[in-house]
């Protein structure tokens, strides 16, 4: 670990951008990365992104970024209080089920927003998914931009690529510039009024159904 630190610190400023940490389970996971980079000699520290992706961490994220919120110093580290969040799809699709993974990233969303919004931080998303149904991906995408939760968009978001995408959006040139098209599209068309109404009213329901399939996936997983 601190070999790569050290390796960083010998890059050019612009060679690299976000140090994303897998599996983040705390706001100490997020300052140690921080200070490691200081100790290192890191000229421009590279921004941290928290990697949400398990179950238990898409539901423990909002502590995680609250207790961040409340530290200063860290507050004071954020360019223009910017700060990015990554969303796992494929680990909490394997925790609970496709349905329960999807529910509770839209909720974690939802919540990480309000929370943003409370210490004026301006948040962007960046989505771990794409290729495969199991691992996020979606052939409806412009659909499935707009089915995020309202006002976390906002006119901006970042994406993953999936390796085993790369040929198939980008092996030829009238195909590689729909696919670097799309996000125009779906940013601007997910920032509307068309993506501000909530779904408040099936709250309870989707609870419920969300709770059967998670019990059924661990009954066919166990």
């Amino acid at each position: 670990t601190l070999e790569t630190f050290s390796m960083i610190a010998e890059q050019n400023e612009s060679s690299l951008g976000a140090y994303v940490i897998s599996q983040c389970t705390s706001a100490s996971d997020i300052l140690s990365v921080l200070l490691l980079q200081l100790d290192a000699g890191v000229k421009k520290p590279l921004r941290v992104v928290p990697l949400f992706e398990t179950l238990d961490d898409l539901n423990g994220a909002v502590d995680t970024m609250e207790q961040l919120y409340n530290i200063p110093s860290y507050v004071g580290s954020l360019e223009g209080r910017k700060q990015e969040i990554m969303i796992g799809y494929s680990d909490s699709a394997k925790d609970a089920g496709r349905l329960a993974a999807s529910w509770a990233q839209y909720e974690t969303q939802v919540k990480l927003s309000e929370l943003a919004k409370k210490y004026s931080i301006d948040v962007t998303y960046f989505h771990g998914k794409g290729g495969t149904v199991g691992r996020g991906g979606n052939p409806a995408t412009f659909d499935a931009i707009l089915s995020h939760a309202p006002g976390t968009i906002n006119g901006q978001f970042r994406v993953t690529e999936q390796g085993e995408m790369i040929n198939q959006n980008f092996g030829y040139s009238d195909r590689a510039e729909r696919t670097l098209g799309k996000p125009s599209l779906q940013t601007s068309s997910a920032s509307t009024e068309y993506n501000s109404c909530p779904i408040l009213i099936f709250h309870s329901r989707l609870d419920y159904v969300v709770s059967v399939c998670r019990y059924l996936h661990s009954r066919c997983t166990s």
